[in-house]
């Protein structure tokens, strides 16, 4: 039931016309109706922005020293109420959380803030007059102290005393430095206020322009992926593992080549793909990629060559829930054993909490595809994992490798790695090897899978199946200056030995 003369003062009703609305004017329940937010009392959408217009154009005319405040609010941990304790709890929170907010503002006379509710759990706030932006920065943070407050539910739909923890992320975009127009001034507190809630929730972030320009820049970038994958600019090269106790490729890592595109060329491979997560052309980016080195390992097949092949995937790739089946579908498409293909997952595959990371892993797992995972020992994914998830590899952090030889601590770290990977039955790679003491290194602690730049850098489709089909017929040619002579000159006893050049 709305609050008549709540919302007349709202809408700037005068003391005469409201006797009018009590007794049902029509005029002011179609404006209730179009204006004000049936469940917080609030404006809605249409409301605060008519609103917030009128006092911009207000500010525009007269003081312009005059300054405003947009406050775009949306609530951290809401969904959970709904979920455990019902949607009647979560409208009563939002009837709460909107009282809590106007205790923080001035709420009476021509110049009261003004509050409103866009829909779901998103609030947006124009400070009328500030004092100054730290005036802003205190208005803000008595929200998130209000809100960070348990707030208690008592009504028929919870239990008695029945008490819920949430908090708030604040984007703020001020008036007139940042922008003069309502539409604009919402774009940038939302801009900051995702900023707040990426940044670990339950604070305040005053929007900069830098971050316009950071969003511009990954929109160029989405855009230039799409154009160069519908002009076939992208290619996959093949970065080789190698068993250095006999000095053979025993597996192929695909790596994603953009060299051709050269408005792109200042991000690597991380960048790139992270940036193109963000949208939909990540989807279209990944499908392509899992199908390519598909296509090249059925290829190799074709000449005689079996040998696994290791693919990046990520997250948004991973979590489709159809992503087992059409992989299935590729392989079967290519006439490429499950057990060839290895999936490489970084911890962002593995930390959803909205996706059932068990059952894809045991999906993948029963398909006979191998489960690897990315910079092993970085990132904060607990261990227990190794016992609970079907994991076949573990990809130690280019970190410790890179590190080790000039680190005791680091050193310890590795080889406490490796150890647990060997005895768990995982297969270990030291992946970013840049030198031959690391590689010596690695072979002391049992590693024997390696991979990186000292060895080889990534190749060209066509430069490792050369490699590849000749080493089969016994004309192998020269990858890499890896030698097996020269690491076994190596005492890893020496510390002298760590200091040697490779042979070339």
């Amino acid at each position: 039931m709305y609050d008549i003369y709540r919302i007349s003062n709202m809408l700037g009703v005068g003391s005469s016309e409201k006797k009018i609305v009590s007794k049902g004017n029509s005029k002011m329940n179609a404006l209730k109706i179009v204006q004000v937010d049936a469940l917080t009392q609030l404006f809605n959408r249409v409301g605060w922005q008519t609103r917030a217009q009128k006092s911009l154009a207000s500010a525009a005319e007269g003081d312009t020293s005059d300054v405003k405040a947009v406050l775009f609010i949306d609530l951290d941990r809401f969904k959970w109420v709904n979920d455990s304790l019902g949607h009647d709890a979560g409208d009563l929170l939002l009837q709460k959380v909107a009282r809590l907010m106007e205790s923080c503002l001035v709420c009476e006379g021509e110049q009261a803030d003004i509050a409103g509710r866009f829909g779901g759990d998103e609030f947006v706030i124009l400070l009328q007059h500030p004092s100054s932006l730290s005036d802003v920065a205190k208005v803000a943070n008595a929200i998130i102290d209000k809100l960070s407050q348990p707030i208690c539910l008592s009504d028929a739909c919870c239990d008695e005393n029945t008490e819920v923890e949430i908090g708030a992320s604040i984007g703020v975009a001020s008036y007139p430095s940042d922008a003069v127009e309502v539409e604009t001034l919402l774009k940038y507190a939302d801009l900051a206020m995702y900023r707040a809630k990426h940044s670990g929730r339950n604070q305040v972030v005053f929007y900069q322009p830098e971050m316009m320009r950071q969003i511009e820049r990954r929109r160029r970038v989405q855009t230039q992926l799409r154009k160069a994958l519908k002009q076939q600019r992208l290619v996959l090269d093949y970065m080789p593992v190698f068993d250095t106790q006999n000095q053979a490729v025993v597996a192929i890592e695909a790596k994603l080549n953009f060299s051709e595109c050269t408005e792109l060329m200042n991000l690597d491979e991380a960048q790139l793909l992270g940036i193109a997560e963000e949208s939909q052309v990540g989807i279209v980016l990944g499908e392509w990629m899992v199908q390519e080195a598909i296509r090249f390992c059925g290829q190799l097949l074709q000449e005689g060559v079996e040998i696994s092949c290791a693919m990046e995937i990520r997250p948004c790739h991973f979590q489709q829930k159809a992503f087992v089946n059409w992989l299935a579908e590729q392989l079967d498409r290519y006439g490429v054993p499950p057990e060839l293909f290895i999936l490489s997952l970084s911890e962002g595959c593995l930390n959803s909490q909205r996706f059932s990371v068990t059952s894809q892993l045991t999906a993948l797992s029963r398909l006979g595809v191998e489960i690897a995972i990315r910079s092993f020992g970085s990132g904060n994914w607990s261990l227990l994992r190794l016992h609970d998830w079907p994991i076949d590899r573990l990809s130690l952090s280019a970190r410790f490798v890179q590190e080790a030889t000039h680190n005791k601590v680091i050193a310890a770290m590795t080889g406490s790695l490796i150890e647990m990977g060997l005895t768990l039955n995982k297969t270990v790679i030291g992946c970013g090897v840049s030198s031959a003491e690391q590689v010596a290194f690695l072979n002391s602690c049992g590693c024997f899978l390696i991979q990186g730049g000292y060895l080889s850098e990534a190749l060209s489709e066509e430069e490792i199946e050369a490699y590849l089909v000749q080493g089969l017929v016994g004309e192998a040619i020269e990858l890499s200056p890896y030698d097996s002579e020269f690491l076994e000159e190596i005492d890893l006893d020496d510390e002298a030995g760590f200091n040697r050049q490779p042979k070339f």
